[in-house]
């Protein structure tokens, strides 16, 4: 098979553990893209955290965010977006109201805006991701994802709480300290189809990789779908294959075999 796009998660996936594309990758990476193949980061992150590393790789293709709720084209223009209904939105925000205390996030479109900016969770993803939060507005709107980061504990008793509430939503940690929250629509293999027409290519023409349950739809869609040797057992056995880990270029291994 001559595959013709490949979708990448990207956290725990192309970035290391020090959240760094490495050297291999990057040149397995642009080594496709010589030759025409798309390369496309399909992450939870939002929009600018994307940017520096599409940048690095010069990439100039759309990117997927927010787990797949947006797509925007290399001018950073939306071609696709699928928000949380407002009626869902204001009961999340109700139910969220005791746990007030812990770090609540909630991204629209290029903004992200957070109920505390100087709290232990926020401080470190604006680390991660480079960017800088805002202070919650009174009635956000067009909301794309929420974020709730907090100890284990906290996320396992929410993740019940609110798929008990609001079963059509989508709310799955994407690891043990986050909780990310979606309209059901918002799939990154939804993201993938939409893509499909735009590239004019066919699902068994794509490679995706991914190391999370965030990446479960995705890797079931793909034709070649690769797990990162990182990636709980639940993900490897989905996949058709499975790599080596983030941190020894798990991404270039497939890309140098398929592309050689």
């Amino acid at each position: 098979m001559q595959y013709k796009a490949i979708f990448s998660d990207m956290d725990g996936t192309l970035l290391n553990s020090q959240h760094q594309i490495s050297l291999r990758t990057e040149q397995a990476i642009k080594s496709i893209l010589r030759k025409g193949i798309p390369f496309i980061p399909v992450s939870a992150r939002p929009p600018y955290a994307i940017t520096p590393y599409t940048d690095q790789l010069q990439t100039n293709l759309p990117i997927i965010c927010y787990s797949g709720a947006l797509i925007l084209d290399q001018d950073l223009n939306e071609l696709y977006s699928v928000t949380i209904e407002q009626t869902d939105l204001d009961k999340l925000t109700e139910l969220l109201k005791p746990y007030e205390h812990l770090s609540i996030s909630y991204y629209s479109g290029a903004d992200w805006f957070v109920n505390d900016k100087n709290c232990y969770w926020a401080a470190q993803e604006a680390e991660i991701s480079g960017l800088t939060a805002k202070d919650m507005p009174v009635n956000v709107k067009n909301v794309h994802k929420v974020l709730i980061m907090a100890e284990p504990v906290y996320i396992q008793e929410l993740e019940k709480l609110l798929t008990n509430a609001l079963p059509h939503l989508s709310i799955h940690p994407s690891k043990p300290e986050y909780l990310e929250i979606n309209n059901k629509a918002a799939t990154k293999a939804n993201a993938i189809r939409f893509m499909e027409n735009y590239f004019q290519i066919a699902a068994d023409e794509i490679i995706a990789f991914g190391d999370n349950f965030n990446d479960l739809d995705m890797l079931e869609y793909a034709g070649l779908s690769v797990a990162m040797g990182n990636a709980p057992d639940e993900i490897k056995q989905i996949a058709k294959e499975v790599t080596a880990t983030n941190n020894e270029d798990g991404i270039a291994l497939i890309l140098e075999r398929e592309f050689a």
